[in-house]
């Protein structure tokens, strides 16, 4: 990693944390609200405004590494990598969901709100052209999955 260029890595990291925790957080309660409320059909138009406004709001992180990261250089390449992040990002999200409803320990309420925006973090960091940052986030992907794999099991003995 060149000089300078791992404080501006982290930073973009972090704005991508900090801006998708707490919107999916907001997001995930506007969407049981609303189920609760009128039903899944009533979900559509929450997910119709939250998920555009996540990915805008996604877009606006990448506005601090446009000349670092290639797919951030302009705001087409912004939108599409922000389209990408959320893509790559949900499974995750969907896949903790799915670990906490099998009971798999994932801490304190606390602590669940801060791991919502961690997947968009690995998606995100797997854009960033630095191998040792790519490496990373490919690891912390190996090492989620087999914490899940090997939890799920031992919960159903």
């Amino acid at each position: 990693m060149t000089t300078g260029r791992g404080p501006l890595i982290a930073l973009h990291l972090f704005l991508v944390w900090a801006t998708m925790t707490p919107i999916l957080s907001m997001l995930g309660f506007a969407l049981v609200l609303a189920a609760w409320d009128g039903g899944a059909a009533d979900t559509v138009p929450v997910l119709a405004l939250g998920v555009p406004l996540a990915i805008g709001l996604l877009t606006l992180t990448g506005l601090p590494v446009a000349d670092l990261c290639p797919m951030c250089g302009s705001a087409s390449q912004r939108w599409g990598w922000a389209v990408l992040v959320f893509v790559l990002g949900t499974p995750g999200l969907l896949a903790g969901l799915a670990a906490y409803d099998q009971h798999v320990s994932l801490g304190s309420a606390g602590t669940r709100v801060a791991l919502t925006g961690v997947p968009y973090v690995v998606a995100a960091a797997l854009f960033v052209p630095s191998r040792p940052v790519r490496l990373g986030a490919l690891a912390s992907l190996v090492a989620a999955v087999v914490y899940a794999a090997t939890a799920v099991p031992a919960i159903g003995s």
